[in-house]
């Protein structure tokens, strides 16, 4: 599967950028890492990549994150 990561920067609007991103849940499934819960990787297949960017870029006018990764990479591994 390929994801992206993001760094929200501000711990009080991780429930805002779920909601706002499971209005096109579709597109990927966004995940939290247990030990940093303000990093959230979105996975997704190759072929949605550019529509996940796009939408990223309308939900980051209201939520502040950063896009750290890009990775089309099949071998990865959901975590907890």
């Amino acid at each position: 599967m390929a994801k992206i990561r993001i760094l929200i920067n501000d711990k009080s609007n991780i429930v805002l950028f779920n909601y706002l991103y499971s209005q096109f849940q579709h597109l990927g499934w966004p995940r939290s890492i247990k030990s940093k819960k303000n990093v959230i990787l979105v996975f997704t297949t190759k072929d949605l990549i550019y529509e996940n960017l796009k939408i990223l870029n309308i939900i980051k006018k209201h939520v502040d994150f950063d896009i750290q990764e890009v990775n089309k990479d099949n071998k990865t591994i959901i975590p907890d």
